[in-house]
């Protein structure tokens, strides 16, 4: 059993080697390193990708199935997303299909996309987000819904 489990180890680490391509690549190395066990063409069943930023998770990203387009872009389908807040507050953000650009740090998407927070919910045709400023736009036609709770900020400070 060792001997089997040693053989898959190397065989996971020369793959790539054995594909034809380079064993590391520096735009996905540092944020996905999992990524350079993967050849383009793979696909992953049932994935969840968490962020942190000064030691604490910013966000969860789960996903029916992620797939490798080339070295430097994947795409996932049945997209749900978690972004959460300094201050506690939770955003939702839902798509059927996105792809992540690792050389422009970009993700898109031209499908249904729906944003739902404590503050407002969001439906759009779409959306292009930097993981870098962790900004985004929501393409339109967009229909906001802006929540009661939003206003009622003095009612919370009591």
């Amino acid at each position: 059993m060792k001997r089997l489990c040693t053989s898959l180890c190397a065989a996971a680490l020369c793959a790539p080697l054995l594909w034809g391509q380079t064993p590391r690549s520096e735009m996905a190395a540092s944020e996905f390193p999992g990524l350079q066990l993967l050849p383009p063409g793979s696909q992953v069943k049932g994935i969840s990708l968490p962020r942190y930023e000064k030691h604490r998770v910013s966000a969860l990203l789960m996903a029916d199935l992620m797939e490798v387009l080339t070295r430097s872009d994947i795409s996932f389908t049945s997209i749900r997303a978690n972004l959460y807040a300094e201050n506690g507050e939770i955003t939702l953000v839902t798509c059927p299909k996105a792809a992540y650009d690792f050389r422009t740090k970009m993700v898109n998407s031209t499908t249904r996309t729906e944003v739902d927070s404590t503050r407002f919910s969001a439906l759009g045709t779409g959306v292009t987000f930097s993981t870098e400023t962790n900004m985004g736009v929501l393409k339109g036609p967009v229909r906001t819904t802006v929540k009661n709770s939003a206003f009622n900020v003095e009612d919370k400070a009591r």
